[in-house]
């Protein structure tokens, strides 16, 4: 008898705790992700030429057509005097650009490199921490790959070895 009294309040609440779980997984699938992180943390190696944080650039969203330009600054150490190169990565750029330049300010070197044309420069840098400005100016092409790139690399300098004042020409 007590059972059949509780009947309706029993059912009642049966649907309450299926529609209490239902809002619980709807509200879990709807979310903004507020911030996120990337870094790098460069190995304490006895045989590091360079040491170096990366300038992060961050293009957004882009359109065919589209023209921009981004400026960035970081510190360089370089703690072995000798040649180094500096390399515009091209792989990370792929066919999404008609034209994409950038230009480096090191030491007393003005560098610019671009797509599919003059992409590295050689320069004589003594050990020492210099102030890098990189400046980017870029046209996205009228049909770009559709493609999504993260913290790929863009701009490395690499030690080639310890031949004095040798530069491009």
């Amino acid at each position: 008898m007590i059972l059949a009294m509780n009947k309706p309040l029993l059912l009642g609440l049966a649907i309450s705790a299926i529609l209490l779980t239902g809002l619980v997984i709807a509200g879990e699938a709807i979310y903004g992700t507020l911030a996120t992180i990337s870094y790098n943390i460069s190995s304490s190696n006895n045989n590091q030429q360079i040491q170096v944080i990366p300038i992060n650039f961050n293009l957004g969203n882009l359109t065919a057509g589209q023209s921009g330009s981004l400026v960035g600054k970081t510190n360089v150490t370089v703690l072995t005097s000798g040649t180094y190169e500096l390399e515009l990565k091209e792989d990370a750029l792929g066919d999404v650009f008609s034209q994409f330049t950038v230009t480096i300010s090191i030491a007393n070197y003005t560098v610019t490199l671009q797509l599919h044309e003059n992409n590295d420069y050689k320069l004589y840098l003594p050990a020492g921490t210099y102030t890098v400005d990189v400046k980017i100016n870029y046209t996205v092409s009228q049909n770009p790959e559709g493609k999504s790139v993260i913290n790929a690399p863009l701009l490395l300098l690499k030690y080639k070895g310890q031949n004095n004042n040798e530069e491009n020409s």
